[in-house]
């Protein structure tokens, strides 16, 4: 295979000053004597990378993994060691890094390019991608110093991961802004990874690491204390941290208690009125699909019947989701499809899978259906799409989206009081029961079956 990156014996060195003016007193003195204390950030640092390769850097703040992406880029001098670099390196190190808050976001994207080596005509190719996938509207031709922080960081990674560099390093910047930038943001940092680039993730997300990467480092006080699996890495790195119990955070629901409220009673049947009233889905929403049905609306209720898309874990919410046939359609399935906000699909369901049954709809037909779901997930943001799929036709095996919508949300899944939820880990809560027996002691060095 390739090699991309290659770091041997790196090290970085800095002077520590006790007072400013003894930097000067160090310079001046005529027998050298030295006022200064040596700290090392990174000592013999040595591992390689290959073309395509994604690895993750783990440790405490301080352990020095900001600094290694620096001196990878270049932005630090070596104090020992060598870097070896193939390729044209495109780095998030900082929000907004290298912008100049006095120029408009079409020119900073213009010198960001300039930097990277791109001519003025490359870059105007690539102008309207960036453009799109930043998604800042008319601020793209306004000073970015009055850009607020998830704009800033849109058009810094928009940047970063559609200029096709052969090494891409991202510093913290995959937590930032929305569920949904970061779902999209994570499927790119995926895409282009399996085009080929090489890719060097800094997070405290272990999550993320797990997700993207294939290898991790973790470090301690600068020096490497692990390469390999970055499954291994992220146990050895949540063993060493130390948790103290902190209080539970809870999310107050989005509407207030004055907001529309829908009685038990009235629960299992909501007319299309009602559901239009308080319709989560936006006009101008992207839709995929064949087009033999339409997801006109969609409400969503929690027990109380108050309109949120905030939970409670373990708690349920109510979709009402109003479709419409446009031609005739067969054993239509109505689902409702969970995401977390690495895009990962977490859970899908309809009516198929409960075992419900619908009717067949003749064109102009519509109906309402509703979905129970309790959130036995770990307490996250996700995001929900909603799908209408049937045969393409009437006795067909292939099933086909007549109408899909993705990116709805986001449902903000908190955590419910300690004395009523115990904790658990991973995910998703399956139900699960523990048991135990006393059993005779085994003699030391006996035989075990």
């Amino acid at each position: 295979m390739e090699k991309i990156v290659s770091l041997k014996g790196v090290g970085k060195k800095y002077k520590i000053y006790a007072r400013p003016h003894h930097r000067l007193k160090e310079l001046l003195h005529p027998h050298g004597k030295q006022y200064h204390n040596v700290f090392w950030a990174l000592r013999n640092i040595t591992f390689d990378l290959e073309r395509g390769e994604a690895i993750g850097l783990l440790g405490r703040n301080g352990s020095g993994k900001s600094t290694l992406l620096q001196l990878i880029c270049g932005i630090l001098r070596l104090t020992e060691g060598t870097i070896e670099t193939h390729g044209r390196i495109s780095a998030l190190l900082e929000l907004g890094a290298g912008f100049n808050p006095e120029f408009t976001g079409r020119a900073n994207v213009f010198m960001n390019g300039a930097i990277m080596g791109y001519t003025m005509e490359e870059m105007e190719e690539k102008m309207q991608t960036i453009i799109g996938y930043a998604d800042i509207g008319d601020f793209i031709d306004q000073p970015t110093k009055i850009y607020s922080t998830g704009m800033y960081v849109r058009l810094a990674f928009a940047c970063a991961v559609n200029v096709k560099p052969e090494i891409l390093i991202i510093d913290e910047a995959l937590s930032v802004g929305d569920i949904f930038f970061q779902q999209k943001s994570f499927n790119t940092i995926k895409e282009i990874i399996k085009g080929g680039t090489t890719c060097i993730v800094v997070s405290h997300d272990l999550e993320a690491l797990r997700t993207l990467c294939t290898r991790a480092i973790l470090l301690e006080r600068g020096e490497m204390a692990y390469i390999g699996s970055q499954v291994e890495a992220i146990n050895i790195y949540s063993h060493s941290v130390k948790r103290t119990k902190t209080a539970p955070v809870f999310i107050a629901p989005s509407s207030s208690p004055d907001a529309p409220h829908v009685s038990p009673e009235n629960r299992a049947l909501m007319s299309t009125d009602e559901i239009m009233s308080h319709n989560v889905i936006v006009k101008d929403i992207r839709r995929f699909g064949s087009g033999a049905m339409t997801i006109i609306g969609a409400r969503v209720l929690n027990r109380d019947g108050l309109d949120t898309f905030h939970v409670t874990m373990m708690e349920t919410l109510t979709f009402y989701i109003l479709v419409r046939a446009n031609e005739p359609v067969y054993d239509v399935n109505i689902m409702v499809s969970i995401y977390d906000r690495m895009g990962t699909f977490v859970f899908g369901g309809g009516n198929r899978e409960a075992g419900h049954i619908l009717p067949d709809l003749t064109a102009g037909q519509c109906i309402v259906v509703r979905i129970d779901i309790k959130f036995s997930v770990k307490p996250e943001e996700f995001s929900f799409g909603l799908v209408a799929k049937g045969p393409a036709h009437k006795g067909a095996d292939t099933i086909i989206s007549h109408d899909r919508v993705e990116m709805l949300g986001p449902i903000a899944v908190t955590f419910s009081h300690p004395e009523t939820m115990k904790p658990f880990h991973g995910i998703a809560r399956l139900p699960f029961e523990v048991q135990h027996s006393l059993v005779s002691n085994i003699p030391a060095g006996g035989n075990i079956p």
